[in-house]
């Protein structure tokens, strides 16, 4: 009985000393990402949008409204860690003043596919020059095709009374897709 017991005993250490084991660590990096791109309706580079306020056709009226016109930020965001875990884009005139009467309501409605946020309106003019037209983007992204990103309306209020010919020019607005 005591052979049984010392040769079952020996087998089953050889059985268990017979294997091999390894390890292999398998290390992940993600880039970490905040890219923005303003394009036009067809996905193309925008660099212009022109506005132009136009006389009455009849004297005694008031300058007609202008039509807005919509653009796309298409974007790509990939969060990090909190406190950084939330981004927004923000808009800033960098150059230029608004013409004397006018200004611009700029609004975004959000879209995506992720954690796309919430959209804004903001008032622009030459007391006002920035704003947050998205809020609470996580990660993120737009799409690259016609039609595809953020859309952003651009409608221009003034008053007649309140305008001046010699003050038209060019504002230079800015998009930024930064941490909160």
């Amino acid at each position: 009985m005591r052979t049984i017991f010392l040769t079952s005993s020996l087998l089953l250490g050889l059985s268990l000393s017979a294997q091999n084991v390894d390890f292999v660590d398998a290390n992940f990096y993600i880039d970490e990402s905040a890219m923005v791109r303003a394009v036009n309706a067809q996905a193309s580079n925008l660099t212009d949008l022109t506005f132009h306020i136009v006389s009455p056709n009849q004297p005694g009226a008031p300058y007609p409204a202008v039509a807005s016109q919509t653009m796309f930020l298409q974007y790509t965001s990939v969060k990090t860690a909190a406190p950084d875990d939330q981004r927004q884009i923000t808009v800033d005139v960098v150059g230029g003043d608004f013409p004397s009467g006018v200004s611009m309501s700029l609004t975004a409605q959000s879209a995506g596919t992720g954690s796309i946020g919430s959209g804004n309106e903001v008032e622009l003019n030459n007391n006002t020059t920035s704003g947050t037209l998205v809020s609470a983007i996580g990660s993120a992204y737009s799409g690259t095709g016609a039609g595809q990103g953020i859309p952003i309306t651009y409608a221009l209020n003034f008053a007649t009374e309140a305008l001046d010919a010699s003050t038209a020019g060019m504002v230079s607005l800015q998009f930024t897709l930064s941490n909160n």
